[in-house]
């Protein structure tokens, strides 16, 4: 008897070793699926990265199922996992882009036919990077370049205001006080100044790194818009979504046009937008296109140097499971849906934002244009810790990561590849030295670079700036017109009552022949004194003393 027990435990003991060594081979395989699907979607990569990357990944398999075991509870661990992102090597940092390849957003320039040869794209390549203000050495291009001149040499020195509209995402809604309702806008990514970069990783300190220490508009304190000086120009409102636009648009062009503190007509705008989280999460909608239009039209009219970042949606995922958005489950109306649901309403937020990008290009100027990004794209290795507690909104670590992903974007564009930057965690992209400027559509298919030198010496090399008023719908020219002829028709309608009711006052009319007395010379009647209209012939027979 007791050795038969002795030998079932060796039976059960071999099968438990086969069975985990067979469990452990495919999770190799899995991480080898995983390498080449991030090999695929590296531009440029080296042999040695390669070896790096695949340690990385089986390090990171037991992390795997974990995440795919999880249902709706928030990771609470920090074990490796800074504020701002999870990055270990290049290869690995191509998290954002692997993102925008599996969901289809390489076209969302507004270019369908975009060529897809890549000796039609001009890649960005990210030399170097910096994690904090001690670490900041990128290029600085002024005055060495001309800059500035559209948005076809845009550069981060360039911005002198930098404001925002949108939802919660934009105000910073209950971002360090999960169980408020107070909005922390001077700890959001898109506008907030409280500290410095070294403590709070936002847009504007990002920026002030760049030269622009004089950056207006940025938030500072917690409250409402209206609560905050009215100079912060941070007019998001939480719950908005993409009808209210209109309104914030036309509240942000009244603000800026009241500035004196500094030229505004010639100073560029950074307006960055936030909308859909919570349209999905609370209505399960599609954007209102018509509004962001119109958004978009009031924008141009009222600021006249302006580049304007739609951004939609967050969508926060594992680097292991990209196209699974984990805001799903917090939201009231999508948990309900299946993720084809999901994907159609993806879809559709996508082919809207295009809708409204080649609307701005069409009545754009080149100093006022539009970039869009359908999906604020996060992705984290315990993404439960991005969000605050039972809510689809980002805490503190999920706005750090949003500046992180935006800034990279807006720096790198869709393409890019990674040559000398040593991206540890916390990396953020400096300009590549080629083509210092904001990626957008304006300068995508290739970069001009103007010195100050070949300007002084070849004036005609230099493309005068467009200064001309933004085109007019046909909507406003038909409104216009229409007013102007109900003026006209008003003014004259006036007119002719007034000169009616005039002409009914007198007893004669202008054409009524006075008549003669007798004996009245020639002379008399062209020098003397006529007969007023309406007054009796006795009464002018005793004034001449006839």
């Amino acid at each position: 008897m007791k050795y038969a027990i002795v030998l079932l435990l060796s039976v059960l003991t071999t099968a438990v070793a086969s069975a985990t060594n067979e469990l452990l081979k495919k999770k190799d395989n899995t991480t080898d699926h995983l390498l080449m699907h991030s090999a695929d979607s590296v531009i440029s990569n080296n042999a040695g990265n390669a070896n790096n990357t695949f340690e990385h990944f089986r390090e990171e398999s037991a992390v795997t199922e974990a995440i795919k075991t999880t249902k709706d509870e928030d990771y609470d661990a920090t074990d490796g996992d800074s504020d701002v992102s999870d990055e270990r090597n290049p290869d690995y940092f191509r998290e954002d882009t692997n993102f925008i390849k599996n969901i289809n957003l390489g076209d969302h320039w507004g270019d369908k036919n975009r060529p897809e040869d890549k000796k039609n794209k001009v890649i960005s390549h990210i030399s170097s990077s910096f994690t904090d203000g001690r670490s900041f050495a990128c290029t600085k291009v002024k005055p060495t370049l001309i800059t500035g001149t559209s948005l076809e040499n845009l550069s981060p020195e360039d911005i002198g205001i930098i404001a925002s509209m949108g939802d919660s995402i934009a105000t910073g809604s209950a971002r360090l006080w999960p169980e408020s309702s107070i909005d922390f806008r001077g700890s959001s990514f898109t506008t907030g100044g409280d500290a410095t970069i070294d403590g709070l990783v936002t847009i504007p300190n990002i920026l002030k790194e760049f030269g622009s220490g004089n950056l207006f508009g940025v938030s500072h304190g917690m409250g409402t818009k209206d609560q905050l000086p009215k100079h912060q120009l941070n007019v998001a409102v939480s719950g908005s979504n993409s009808s209210f636009l209109p309104n914030q648009a036309k509240d942000l062009v009244d603000r800026i046009k009241k500035v004196k503190e500094i030229d505004t007509y010639n100073t560029w705008t950074l307006v960055l937008i936030t909308v859909g989280t919570e349209e999905i999460c609370n209505h399960c909608q599609v954007p209102n296109v018509d509004a962001l239009k119109e958004s978009m039209d009031i924008l141009n009219r009222g600021i006249h140097k302006a580049l304007i970042v739609l951004i939609g949606p967050v969508h926060v995922a594992s680097p292991y499971q990209l196209k699974a958005n984990l805001l799903k489950k917090r939201c009231n109306c999508s948990k309900h849906e299946s993720d084809d649901f999901m994907i159609k309403m993806s879809e559709e937020w996508v082919k809207g934002f295009r809708e409204v990008e080649e609307h701005v290009k069409q009545n754009g100027r080149s100093t006022f244009g539009l970039l869009t990004i359908p999906m604020l794209t996060i992705t984290s290795r315990y993404p439960f810790s991005l969000f605050i507690n039972n809510k689809p909104l980002l805490n503190r670590r999920g706005h750090m990561y949003a500046a992180k992903f935006l800034w990279n974007r807006l720096i790198a564009g869709p393409v890019y590849n990674l040559t000398k930057a040593i991206l540890s965690q916390d990396a953020y992209f400096c300009p590549d030295t080629a083509c210092p400027y904001f990626r957008v559509p304006q300068n995508y298919y290739g970069c001009r670079m103007i010195t100050q030198y070949d300007f002084d010496n070849n004036p005609e090399l230099y493309t005068p700036l467009i200064k001309g008023k933004p085109k007019k719908t046909k909507r406003e020219i038909y409104t216009r017109s229409g007013l102007i002829i109900f003026a006209v028709f008003t003014v004259a309608s006036i007119l002719l009552v007034f000169f009616y009711n005039r002409s009914k006052r007198g007893d004669k009319g202008r054409f009524d022949l006075i008549p003669e007395l007798p004996g009245t010379t020639s002379a008399e009647k062209g020098h003397g004194k006529g007969m007023n209209i309406g007054e009796s012939v006795d009464d002018y027979l005793l004034s001449n003393k006839f």
